[in-house]
């Protein structure tokens, strides 16, 4: 068991004082009055565990290291704080408080579970961590001095529920399909860490009284690999009451029931997999899609590309290949006997200069592009986009490392054939950061998403395909 000596000795009003194999920092400025008789203070620590559960852990604080040996002036005061950091350096140090009680040095559980997060994240593994304690020793006359230990060394596992990388629904929405993964509705994430992002969406069509529960990835893996024949088992989340219609509420795993929604229509669903919540929003028949057909595509609205309303506010997006006339249609049809709607020209009050009247249909000039068209304002703006991909996985994040890729009409699909280096990269649109794509390979995420990485070196084939917020993706190919 290492143990750390500290030593205070011969702390006089002047400041003069001798130390004995320990570094003694931060005293404090010397006083004029005549100096006290000397004080010290002697103390060993060692560690009280190798490790701590913080999941596990039901006390509100820890004895984090134990005081083994205590030589001290009774005139004097100490108190005591501990700093934690990820190596022995210290140089990103966070320091919390402490107490001596028993001969043990407790902190809060919550502190300690703060500075875990804060050095490596939420997500539960064992952390390496070096702590050391500092002792603050005062006089009577009010003279301060800090005693600052050696090192111990500690692993710490944060507190956080199991989440999963992806979540899907099953139910009414889906015909209740068990054995057939392809079937399942997934839940969109951001790409990012699911302990720091720990949200999942879905925007879907329910019908009247749809019943639903949430299947985890691991019990789609254990369907694909064969190892089960449907999705049922171990994992799957539910509510407490066998149809409960509540807008919102806990998801529990144990004998998990059916949660419900009511009225047939749009909705979103939204888990928290840190909380284990869910939330229902009903949508109503506002649908989160506008179809684009035209003549890039031969005018029929069932083959169109998509623009996409990612949180419903009105305001749809996209990535297309446009030649000339188009409009938009708020389903996948024309409109007929009175049912359904379509956007043409006239329908907007304001719109970009390059977008002309066609004959009562919006038109713009052959090139791919990203649209913009807000409902609500009636707006619609459409921005040329040439597509590249920048970063350090391209030689550097300035213009001139940009590497140009080409856009097919045929496949709607940016590709380069390049040498990349072992790095982080991200595409833009026009050597420009106003719009750019980020996130996960599998989802690619609008001016939000975190650096996509490549992990080694090598020729790569890159393909970019760009739809929506909800379908965009891409592909790497090493060569």
């Amino acid at each position: 068991m290492k143990k750390i000596s500290l030593y205070f000795i011969s702390l006089f009003a002047i400041a003069a004082f001798t130390a004995c194999n320990e570094n003694f920092e931060d005293w404090a400025a010397p006083q004029t009055n005549e100096p006290e008789n000397a004080k010290s203070l002697l103390f060993e620590v060692a560690n009280t565990s190798a490790s701590f559960d913080l999941g596990t852990i039901t006390a509100d604080s820890i004895e984090l290291a134990k005081q083994t040996k205590l030589s001290n002036d009774p005139q004097t005061t100490v108190s005591y704080d501990i700093q934690i950091d990820k190596a022995a350096d210290f140089a990103a140090k966070l320091q919390v408080a402490a107490s001596l009680a028993n001969s043990n040095f407790k902190v809060a559980k919550a502190d300690l579970q703060k500075a875990v997060e804060a050095l490596y994240g939420k997500r539960p593994e064992a952390r390496q961590l070096v702590i050391r304690v500092n002792a603050y020793v005062t006089t009577p006359d009010g003279q301060t001095s800090k005693v600052q230990g050696n090192n111990l060394n500690v692993t710490v596992t944060p507190k956080a529920p199991l989440i999963e990388s992806a979540y899907y629904l099953i139910g009414g929405m889906n015909g209740l399909a068990d054995s057939d993964a392809s079937k399942l509705i997934k839940l969109v994430h951001s790409g990012k860490d699911v302990y720091d992002d720990p949200i999942f969406t879905a925007l879907l069509k329910v019908p009247a009284a749809c019943y639903w529960k949430v299947i985890p990835q691991s019990r789609v893996d254990a369907l694909n690999a064969g190892t089960s024949s449907n999705v049922w088992g171990d994992g799957v989340l539910g509510c407490v009451t066998d149809g409960d219609t509540s807008e919102d509420g806990k998801l529990i795993t144990t004998n998990p029931q059916d949660m419900q929604i009511e009225d047939a229509g749009w909705v979103k669903i939204t888990l928290n997999m840190m909380e284990y919540t869910y939330k229902v929003e009903a949508l109503g028949e506002i649908s989160p899609y506008l179809w684009v057909p035209g003549n890039h595509q031969g005018w029929a609205p069932d083959k169109a590309p998509q623009l996409f309303s990612a949180n419903m506010d009105m305001v749809y997006t996209g990535h297309l290949y446009l030649n000339g006339g188009f409009k938009l249609t708020g389903q996948p049809s024309w409109p007929s006997g009175g049912v359904g709607v379509d956007y043409g020209y006239s329908y907007f009050n304001s719109t970009t200069e390059n977008i002309t009247d066609d004959g009562g249909n919006l038109a713009v000039a052959e090139a791919f592009y990203y649209l913009k068209s807000n409902m609500a304002t009636k707006a619609i703006e459409a921005t040329k986009a040439e597509w590249s991909i920048i970063g350090a996985a391209v030689g550097g994040w300035n213009p001139e490392n940009d590497v140009v890729m080409s856009y097919d009409k045929a496949t709607n699909c940016w590709s380069v054939t390049t040498n990349l280096s072992a790095g982080e990269f991200k595409f833009r649109a026009n050597k420009d950061w106003g719009i750019n794509m980020g996130g996960a390979e599998n989802k690619l995420t609008f001016n939000n998403g975190t650096n996509l990485q490549v992990t080694e070196a090598g020729n790569y084939t890159v393909e970019l395909y760009l739809t929506n917020d909800e379908g965009s993706h891409c592909k790497l190919t090493k060569n």
